[in-house]
């Protein structure tokens, strides 16, 4: 779909064409980014929706915070391990971000931005917080805080989070292009198995084996990279060592989780085979894609946590409530993923990718713009952004180059009245 724009001179200097393609069209208003979001005959996903869960929630219901957060913590996820470089912080403080949420979702004002806009700012807020914490107690004392630009995640953890990535990428070598796609169509995409067996069109028992030895290849490989066994195992007797392994890769539906908690939790066998791999899905927050996925299910524990405030029983749902819009290409090396539209004020919430060596056009702006980066690194004119940085624009400011040399994957906030030059 055509979003550049060039303007030719016709010979008669007193009417000017418009190309698009190779189509000729009397003079009209510059493209906006509706335009471009909008051209596909496809209903976005309205603000209204994620506006009713804060409402909803504001009432008391535990299903909505659940229903929020399915649609919400995986770019959390992401911004605060780019910006702690620590799986365990980023965890602990994606939990804090959505129990927050519970706790002052009547703080929510529409007017001052979207849904998703309010939880990520709330979420580089708490990982700044966590970083000055860190710095002043690095300083032995309690004074001012340190100005933002002294604040970054600790050295070593930045460098552990690296040679992780190093030695992941190593062993996804020794995968097959089928075991590594049924990871990260499970583990990644958010897929249960059977899904993913659909999507893929194979049958369900080669997709559980392909996760199976995936597993167990990365486990080995790591192993074998870091010079001493990440664990020690031998091989599972148990008929239901795939079930495990599915469990461990979180491929299972939710109403099967319990289910298969309840058997690891019989069988040593299985409690052996999860425990050798619980280190394996750890280095998942190093696995080459733009968006991660936290290793370990989060929504339990938020449950339990709300639970021990009310003194009533966790509330978890037994099925995804949540189907993640796909991407769809709006211009060549240029990928949205539409999250939210509010029609009424005029403003989109989405994922975009672009490719590497793509550019954005250049745009000036309807409204405040906010963008978290949260994967490869993007110039703003002559600003570099890194992964875990933050832009604000103010309405009528304009970006003349917005491109990325590595690729790059960013939530951004933005009016759909942008115009695009």
């Amino acid at each position: 779909m055509p979003i550049w724009i060039e303007a030719k001179i016709c010979k008669k200097p007193s009417a000017d064409l418009l190309v698009v393609g190779n189509e000729q069209h009397m003079p009209k208003s510059p493209a906006t980014l509706g335009d471009v979001l909008y051209a596909k005959p496809k209903a976005p996903v309205p603000e209204e929706d994620w506006a009713a869960l804060v409402q909803s929630i504001a009432a008391g219901d535990e299903f909505a915070l659940h229903a929020l957060y399915e649609r919400a913590h995986r770019p959390v996820f992401t911004l605060i391990i780019r910006i702690t470089a620590n799986r365990e912080t980023a965890e602990e403080l994606t939990i804090d971000v959505f129990h927050q949420v519970w706790q002052r979702v009547s703080g929510y004002d529409p007017e001052d931005g979207t849904v998703l806009g309010w939880i990520m700012n709330q979420a580089r807020s708490r990982a700044i917080d966590r970083l000055r914490f860190e710095s002043r107690k690095k300083r032995g004392n309690g004074g001012d805080k340190p100005p933002l630009a002294e604040v970054a995640a600790d050295p070593c953890d930045v460098i552990e989070l690296r040679e992780q990535c190093e030695s992941l990428r190593t062993a996804l070598t020794t995968l097959t292009a089928d075991e590594r796609q049924a990871i990260e169509t499970t583990f990644f995409a958010g897929l249960t198995h059977g899904e993913a067996a659909t999507r893929l069109n194979q049958p369900l028992g080669t997709i559980k084996t392909r996760i199976r030895s995936g597993l167990h290849k990365l486990r080995h490989a790591l192993s074998v990279g870091s010079g001493k066994a990440i664990t020690t195992f031998h091989r599972n007797p148990c008929k239901q060592s795939e079930l495990t392994c599915a469990y461990t890769a979180r491929a299972l539906p939710l109403i099967e989780v319990a289910a298969a908690e309840a058997h690891i939790a019989s069988c040593p066998d299985c409690q052996r085979e999860l425990q050798s791999l619980r280190p394996v899905v750890d280095r998942f927050i190093s696995w080459p894609v733009d968006v991660l996925r936290p290793t370990t299910s989060l929504r339990k524990r938020l449950a339990l946590r709300i639970a021990a405030e009310t003194g009533k029983e966790p509330v978890l749902p037994l099925a995804r409530q949540w189907s993640e819009p796909e991407w769809e290409e709006v211009a060549p090396g240029i990928e949205c993923k539409l999250l939210a539209n509010d029609a009424v004020r005029h403003r989109v919430s989405m994922l975009v990718r672009l490719a590497p060596g793509a550019s954005y056009p250049a745009h000036t702006h309807a409204g405040v713009e906010e963008l978290h980066l949260l994967d490869g690194e993007l110039w703003i004119d002559e600003r570099k952004l890194v992964p875990g940085d933050y832009n604000y624009s103010a309405p009528a400011t304009g970006d003349e180059r917005v491109w990325s040399e590595t690729g790059c994957t960013c939530v951004l906030v933005t009016s759909t009245k942008d115009t695009l030059r």
